[in-house]
C-alpha cells in the first residue's frame, strides 16, 4: 500500500461493501487510502453498538492492518491494546494445566472489539452509510446493483458481502447458508480484576485460559488491561479503554444453555452461567469469576462454524465476500477478526491491481479467493477444535470419561510444564 490516489492510473473501480464490521471496515480504510472509490452500507446507527467484548490479533492481522491503515491509526491501535505475548492454557475445570499453546513470544495484542471498531471507522466520512441494509444485489453486465432495504441502491464494480454469519451477499452467492450452528451456545461478559479471588487472579495473569469441564462445558478468560486509558471517539460515539478486566466466555452445548436465554435478564443469565460451572463442580476460583461479573455487560450467542471443505465455492465473479459471511469461525479460536483483517488485506491488494489495470476486476476477485480458501479453513478447523472437545464430554459416558482423564492430563501437563521450567 503505498497510499498513491487510484486516479493516477486511470482506471476507476468502486466497490461497494455491505457491513461496517472488523473486515469491512478495515478493507474499506485500505481502499479509501489508496484511492479508489468506496461505500460502505451498515445497519446500525451507532457503531459503537456492537457486539463482542476482546479480540486478539496475532502477527498476520498486525501486519495486515499496518498495510491498510494510516500509520497514526496504527500507533493509536497499539496504544489503547493490551500486549498479548503469552500464549494460552488448556486447563482443567479445577484450574490444573494440561497443556500451553498458541503463539507465545510472538508479537499478539488483544483490542476491546467497540474500540477496534470506531478506530477502522475513524475519517471514513461519507463513505459510511449508516442504518441501512442490504436487500440483495443483482449483476447487470460490468455493473453490480445492491438494493437497500430505504427503496434506494447502490452500484459498484464490485460488491463485497462483509455482513457477518446470516450474510445477505454471500448467502445469495452460495445459493445456501455459508455456515452452520455447532451446537454450542455462549455467555460472554466481564469482571473488574480487583474483584478476583488470588487464585482466580494468579490464572489469568500467566496467560488466557481455556478450561475444558465435564457435562460439556467450558471457560474461556483473558485479561485485559490496555496501555492506555483513553477515549476513541467516532462522531456521537466513543469507546473508553477501561480499568484492567478479565474477559470471560461460559461455553455448553445448547440443551444446557438454550439460546432462549438470550430473552432472560441480565443477571438471570449470569445466575445460569454459574449455574453451568457449579453443576460440572468447576472450582470456585473460576465459578467466582462469573458470579461477580458485571451483569449489564453480558450478552448471549450460538456458535456458528463454516464447513472447512467448502469456502467460497462459488465460481468468481464481481461479488464476493469475506470475514465470517465467508468463513464462519467459532471464537473457541479466538481467529475470527484476526482472519477477516487478513482477508481484508489480500482483497484490497487484489482490487488495487485492478484499479492500476493489472488485472480486471472478476480476476482480482479469483485471485483473492483463490487465496482465502485454504487459509480460511485453517482458521475454522482450528477453532473447531475445542468445540469437539467440549461437545465430547457433553454424553453421560464423556462426562464421566472427563471426570477421570482431565485430572491425568493435568498432571502430565504439570509435569511437562516443570520439565520446561528447569531447562
Amino acid at each position: 500500500m503505498t497510499g498513491r490516489d487510484a486516479r493516477e492510473w486511470g482506471t476507476d473501480v468502486r466497490v461497494a461493501v455491505v457491513g461496517a464490521g472488523i473486515g469491512g471496515l478495515a478493507l474499506a480504510q485500505g481502499l479509501h487510502r489508496s484511492g479508489l472509490d468506496v461505500v460502505v452500507v451498515e445497519r446500525d446507527l451507532d457503531l459503537a453498538r456492537t457486539g463482542g467484548y476482546r479480540l486478539h490479533l496475532g502477527v498476520p492481522a498486525l501486519t495486515a492492518l499496518r498495510e491498510l491503515l494510516d500509520p497514526s491509526l496504527v500507533e493509536l491501535l497499539h496504544a489503547s491494546a493490551a500486549r498479548d505475548d503469552r500464549g494460552i492454557a488448556v486447563r482443567d475445570h479445577r484450574g490444573r494445566l494440561i497443556a500451553h499453546g498458541g503463539t507465545a513470544g510472538q508479537e499478539a495484542l488483544d483490542v476491546d472489539r467497540v474500540t477496534l471498531r470506531l478506530l477502522l471507522a475513524h475519517g471514513l466520512g461519507d463513505v459510511l452509510r449508516l442504518g441501512r441494509r442490504c436487500t440483495g444485489h443483482e449483476v447487470r453486465g460490468d455493473r453490480v446493483v445492491t438494493h437497500l432495504d430505504d427503496g434506494s441502491s447502490v452500484e459498484s464494480d464490485v460488491l463485497v458481502g462483509a455482513d457477518g454469519v446470516s450474510s445477505v451477499v454471500a448467502t445469495a452467492l452460495a445459493g445456501r447458508p455459508t455456515a452452520r450452528p455447532t451446537g454450542l451456545s455462549g455467555v460472554a461478559g466481564w469482571t473488574t480484576a480487583d474483584v478476583l479471588p488470588p487464585e482466580a487472579r494468579r490464572l489469568v495473569d500467566r496467560s488466557a485460559v481455556l478450561a475444558i469441564g465435564p457435562g460439556g462445558s467450558g471457560l474461556y478468560l483473558s485479561l485485559h488491561d490496555p496501555l492506555q486509558q483513553s477515549p476513541i471517539r467516532i462522531g456521537t460515539s466513543a469507546a473508553t479503554t477501561r480499568e484492567p478486566r478479565v474477559i470471560w466466555g461460559v461455553i455448553a452445548t445448547d440443551a444446557v444453555l438454550p439460546p432462549q436465554l438470550r430473552r432472560s435478564s441480565s443477571p438471570e443469565v449470569v445466575r445460569a452461567a454459574a449455574t453451568v460451572l457449579r453443576r460440572g463442580h468447576w472450582a470456585d476460583s473460576l465459578v467466582s469469576i462469573v458470579e461477580r461479573a458485571d451483569p449489564e455487560g453480558v450478552s448471549v450467542f450460538r456458535f456458528s462454524a463454516a464447513d472447512p471443505t467448502d469456502i467460497a465455492s462459488w465460481p468468481s465473479t464481481r461479488v464476493t465476500a469475506l470475514g465470517d459471511a465467508v468463513h464462519a469461525v467459532p471464537p473457541t479460536g479466538g481467529r475470527g477478526a484476526a482472519t477477516a483483517v487478513v482477508d481484508a488485506a489480500e482483497l484490497c491488494t487484489a482490487l488495487t491491481a485492478a484499479a492500476r489495470g493489472e488485472v480486471t476486476p472478476v480476476m482480482a476477485v479469483h485471485d483473492y479467493e483463490r487465496l482465502l480458501r485454504p487459509r480460511a479453513a485453517d482458521a475454522v478447523r482450528e477453532s473447531l477444535q475445542p468445540v469437539g472437545w467440549i461437545r465430547a464430554t457433553a454424553t453421560p459416558a464423556g462426562s464421566v470419561v472427563a471426570r477421570a482423564a482431565l485430572p491425568l492430563a493435568a498432571l502430565v501437563g504439570g509435569a511437562a510444564a516443570a520439565v520446561r521450567r528447569r531447562r
